[in-house]
């Protein structure tokens, strides 16, 4: 429902434009509103779940969401949408970490027996979010040209009221706390504000400009307010983020390697859209057919995931997985305008079963070993790398997009030939992160073999969609 969510609304904002009669600016934010308070609050809603009870935690960012959602299918102004999109983003950084911190406590891996059982469970809710993530342009064109663009906004209320309603029949009831614990306020200001300011300062630069005063400005308070929440975090008896943590290298390539995946994998499927649409002149419901051979892929890899690290090593995996996908996007990157089978079709799946593999891997190793009461924070960290991955990789590859796409293309045919050199230079350069993860994950995922565990790895990671800033 959360990975939908993000594509499903992109779908539907020429309709709301239309309807409401919104200005363009404002459209955008429509969707920022949602990456703004995603981004800004992960952090503090991973942590939460561990302080106040990560079911009852669970089950309010449910209703919230619900809430917001029902909120924007009767919006009549663009005020009021991008407060129920603000709404959703807070309530998806509350439930996001808390959905695999809260199946993490549910299913532990203290013996091989249960961490099968784990891998299990989580394998299950990789592949399901996965999917999700990939299938929104295809739900989003199918729900609006069907019932109208509410119905994207109102297909939500019914699915997080029965979630809500499952995790309370079905979950244990949380652990009665038997000690007072702090929230850290100083921290939790300061790393929301620290975070809010780093999403908006990557959202507007691609409108005015990289190097202007204003994104610079932004930039540096953000750095300041960030590197004040960490001098707070090493004094605090009750921190955000544990910075021990970070000690182990496992931790820091999984977040790395989760940050500079999803740099690329989000723009990728925001591009690979537009260009079946507007250069092959696909229609919405073919669009999204066109990409069910990515989401097939990666459902298929991630489920194939935990036999293969029963087999071999966490690094073999996610280098196994990454050099497939850095392969798909080079050859995605020709671009040319040819027949949909002969360009994109076998790409797309090196891309996906590639990425399902990587996905999984490093979620097993940002998450596994941490401690009960960590495992919120690992959580909301991990989250937090892959959606601020995703803003760094859409803002940088969309002006690499346009620089392209400016500097090409003249005749008859200068429009399509533009977006062509556009989209192929975009998704040629979304390698790059690809073959950093690779030295990331050679530099710090661990190289030995399973020994006497036969687990199903814990997958898996979620698929972000990217947000529409233009």
């Amino acid at each position: 429902m959360l990975n939908v969510d993000t594509a499903i609304v992109e779908v539907a904002l020429p309709s709301m434009k239309g309807d409401l009669g919104i200005p363009l600016n404002a459209l955008s934010w429509v969707a920022n509103g949602y990456a703004l308070s995603f981004g800004g609050f992960l952090l503090l809603g991973g942590r939460l779940g561990d302080l106040l009870g990560r079911r009852r935690v669970f089950t309010v960012g449910l209703l919230l969401f619900a809430a917001a959602s029902l909120l924007g299918s009767v919006a009549t102004s663009a005020a009021v949408l991008i407060a129920a999109r603000a709404g959703q983003g807070l309530a998806a950084a509350v439930v996001s970490p808390t959905a695999l911190s809260l199946l993490m406590r549910v299913f532990p891996d203290d013996t091989p027996a249960s961490a099968a059982r784990r891998g299990k469970a989580l394998a299950t809710l990789g592949a399901v979010a996965a999917t999700g993530g990939s299938a929104g342009y295809f739900l989003g064109g199918a729900l609006c040209g069907t019932f109208g663009w509410p119905s994207v906004f109102m297909i939500n209320a019914p699915l997080a009221a029965v979630a809500a309603l499952c995790t309370v029949r079905l979950f244990p009831p949380d652990p009665p706390r038997t000690e007072r614990r702090s929230f850290g306020a100083t921290g939790a200001v300061l790393v929301s504000a620290g975070m809010t300011l780093l999403v908006y300062a990557l959202i507007d630069a691609n409108d005015v400009g990289w190097t202007r005063p204003r994104t610079l400005a932004l930039a540096a308070l953000s750095a300041a307010l960030l590197t004040a929440f960490l001098v707070v975090q090493r004094t605090s008896a009750e921190p955000l983020v544990p910075l021990r943590l970070f000690r182990a290298p496992a931790f820091r390539g999984a977040n790395a390697v989760a940050a500079l995946v999803n740099a690329a994998i989000g723009p990728v499927i925001f591009f690979l859209s537009l260009y079946v649409q507007q250069v092959l002149g696909f229609s919405p419901w073919a669009a999204g057919l066109a990409l069910v051979p990515l989401i097939a892929t990666v459902t298929l890899s991630s489920s194939l995931a935990g036999w293969c690290l029963r087999r071999y090593s966490q690094r073999a995996v996610m280098a196994a997985g990454l050099a497939l996908f850095a392969a798909g996007l080079l050859w995605l990157g020709q671009l040319d305008g040819g027949a949909y089978t002969a360009e994109l079709l076998v790409p797309e799946c090196l891309v996906g079963f590639g990425g399902g593999l990587v996905f999984v891997t490093f979620t097993v190793s940002g998450t596994g070993g941490q401690a009960e009461r960590d495992a919120g924070a690992a959580s909301g960290v991990l989250t937090t790398a892959q959606k601020i991955g995703a803003s760094v990789g859409l803002a940088v590859l969309t002006g690499v997009a346009d620089r392209a796409a400016s500097a090409s293309g003249t005749g008859a045919h200068a429009a399509t030939a533009s977006l062509t050199a556009g989209y192929g230079s975009a998704i040629t350069w979304a390698a790059v992160p690809v073959l950093l993860a690779l030295v990331a994950t050679w530099a710090w995922i661990s190289g030995h073999r399973p020994v006497g565990v036969r687990t199903a790895a814990s997958p898996t990671a979620l698929v972000k969609t990217p947000e529409l800033h233009e």
